[in-house]
């Protein structure tokens, strides 16, 4: 029987070599010195100002030791990507550290690399560095991101004014569904439902499309991506801008999915689509007078959105349903 080959077996270099110098081979535009030096050389865009985001998945944490890794590679890579997006940021290069015990398979690497690769394509970013390290135990996954903007119209969390509106990109809860199912806290009989809710987990779509399209309207006053869930990310808008929110739960976006879910499970279920998080949908506001456009603008990118509120005076942050605020134990998700 033939043994499987591991990181140790082949070291750190060939590492390198074999599964992430070639997902930098092809031509990516700015790049003047890639991997193989002690860093790498890019070229600004003139007239750009360069947006940076970093994002740490660490297995028991973000991902499961069993967790596909093609897929984990994809995912790895959109969470970074669904940051650029809420500054209205192109996508232009990536750096990956990559923390990991020396009894990984090679056969897993293969697969990471395969879903890092077929992303970046379909992004157009490229790898141009980045470090692999061991670990006694867990497999950690650090990228960093690099997108450009045109100076002066990065999308900030601080330009919310009272009287806008607040909008949403697809659906929320999601994520938070298929992790409860991943997890085996939540029981989902429809077979279609369980496989969707996964995938939305596994496999979230950042919306990058209509972030560039957005700015490019000069549309919107404030955004952010939802990671740390709905009620959460709205706040921090609300405490960068000095304004307060009013959402009406009847509003939000829902999955057929996770209506099925809701109906079945009741109003516990609710606070968990609320405040889940990893949805990484965009979550952005606008004058009135630019609704018009933002309707135009989805329509012409193939996203759909959904005005979910407005900005209001003060601090409070209020979710309401049927015009009365709930009361949430938890707003989302937070790290310690």
């Amino acid at each position: 029987m033939k043994k499987e080959q591991t990181i140790a077996s082949v070291g750190e270099f060939e590492l390198i070599k074999n599964y992430f110098t070639p997902l930098s081979s092809r031509e990516v535009a700015g790049v003047i010195v890639g991997i193989g030096d002690d860093a790498a050389q890019l070229a600004i865009p003139e007239g750009q100002e360069l947006v940076v985001s970093t994002d740490t998945l660490v297995e028991g944490i973000h991902f499961s030791k069993g967790a596909d890794p093609y897929l984990l590679g994809r995912k790895s890579l959109r969470v970074n990507l669904s940051d650029l997006a809420a500054m209205g940021a192109l996508p232009c290069w990536y750096f990956l550290s990559l923390t990991t015990p020396p009894t990984t398979r090679l056969d897993w690497i293969k697969e990471f690399s395969r879903g890092l690769k077929d992303d970046g394509e379909d992004f157009g970013i490229g790898l141009v560095g980045g470090d692999t390290t061991g670990s006694k135990k867990a497999l950690v996954v650090t990228i960093t991101v690099i997108g450009s903007v045109e100076k002066g119209c990065s999308t900030l969390r601080s330009g919310a004014r009272v009287g806008d509106k607040i909008f949403l990109s697809g659906t929320l809860g999601d994520s938070a569904l298929g992790l409860a199912y991943h997890l085996e806290n939540l029981k989902i009989a429809n077979l279609d439902d369980r496989v969707y809710l996964l995938k939305r987990h596994q496999l979230p779509e950042p919306r990058v499309v209509l972030a560039l399209a957005l700015v490019e309207g000069g549309v919107t006053s404030a955004a952010i991506d939802v990671s740390d869930g709905l009620t959460a990310d709205l706040a921090h808008i609300c405490a960068a801008s000095n304004v307060g929110a009013e959402v009406d739960v009847e509003k939000i976006p829902l999955s057929a999915a996770a209506k099925r879910v809701l109906k079945r499970h009741g109003p516990d279920m609710l606070a968990k689509v609320l405040t889940g998080g990893e949805d990484y949908e965009l979550l952005f506001t606008v004058a009135p007078a630019m609704v018009a456009d933002v309707a135009a603008i989805a329509e012409k990118v193939g996203v759909v959105v959904t005005e979910i509120g407005e900005i209001t005076a003060g601090s409070s942050v209020n979710i309401n349903q049927q015009g009365r605020p709930l009361n949430l134990d938890c707003t989302g998700w937070t790290h310690f």
